[in-house]
């Protein structure tokens, strides 16, 4: 049975959400969100919204539970190689004599794109300067980052990006296979601290020289993207890199008063 959804429904859950656990999803791309919304009742074998809260009501921490599927990111790493490859040209030349380079995973899902930066910190020799947060509101995803442990599949794209990106075929030697899980170098992240943080509603530290938010903004609405790449400009030290994702189309949101844009193939603009 298809599960039909209406724009009223979604606003009386996502209000429902707002006022009950302080947790905003008003902003979020209606589509995109309506989709995931409609994925998860199915999953949960339930018929309509009204099933949905009675979920919530009955079921203490099953907002978690809620979060965790509206927030599923697909990743990999060294994910779009043309970036990574860039971008070690910048640290090499831009922060190579900086005492400390501060840098934001934000919305970093289950970690590939914090180890692809933990291995990139390593080869330009600048891992023992480096100081790194991730942030998630997908605790599952959060625990998988820390961990560091995927399958053994997944290894496949990574080790093919990685070819891509470095010309290179020793990705192995980042990680140890044992059965059918791939187990990451935890020393290719001891700079990085994981933190759950919502992107809307919580507030952010400032001072960092590169902030990443890849592929996160296609699900909010246009109000809210310009609410984020203003945080994001507060938060970014004077002629700090701001990373996007390759399917963030919001080139016309971006104020050019604040960023410039420095790479457009990497996707990479500078705070002015």
């Amino acid at each position: 049975m298809i599960v039909e959804v209406s724009e009223e429904e979604m606003n009386s859950i996502t209000q429902s959400i707002l006022k009950r656990y302080g947790i905003d999803f008003t902003c979020y791309e209606p589509k995109s969100l309506r989709r995931r919304i409609i994925r998860l009742l199915n999953r949960l074998e339930l018929k309509s919204i009204h099933e949905l809260w009675i979920h919530f009501l009955k079921t203490p921490h099953f907002i978690n539970i809620f979060m965790n599927e509206i927030s599923v990111g697909m990743t990999s790493m060294f994910r779009d190689p043309i970036l990574w490859k860039q971008l070690r040209t910048r640290l090499v030349s831009d922060f190579a004599e900086q005492n400390l380079v501060n840098i934001w995973h934000a919305g970093c899902s289950t970690g590939e794109e914090v180890f692809s930066m933990g291995i990139l910190l390593d080869q330009t020799k600048i891992s023992n300067r480096a100081r790194s947060v991730a942030s998630d509101f997908n605790r599952d995803a959060l625990e998988e980052a820390k961990a560091g442990v995927y399958h053994k599949i997944k290894m496949i794209e990574n080790e093919k990006n990685y070819r891509s990106y470095s010309g290179a075929v020793d990705f192995s030697k980042y990680y140890k296979a044992t059965g059918t899980d791939a187990s990451m170098d935890l020393g290719l992240v001891r700079q990085v601290t994981f933190e759950y943080r919502n992107l809307i509603t919580d507030e952010f530290e400032r001072g960092f020289d590169i902030v990443f938010c890849r592929n996160v903004m296609i699900y909010f609405d246009a109000i809210a993207k310009v609410r984020m790449l203003e945080k994001f400009h507060n938060a970014l030290k004077p002629k700090g890199l701001l990373i996007i994702g390759f399917f963030d189309t919001m080139s016309h949101l971006i104020d050019n008063q604040q960023f410039r844009l420095v790479d457009e193939q990497a996707k990479i603009f500078q705070k002015l």
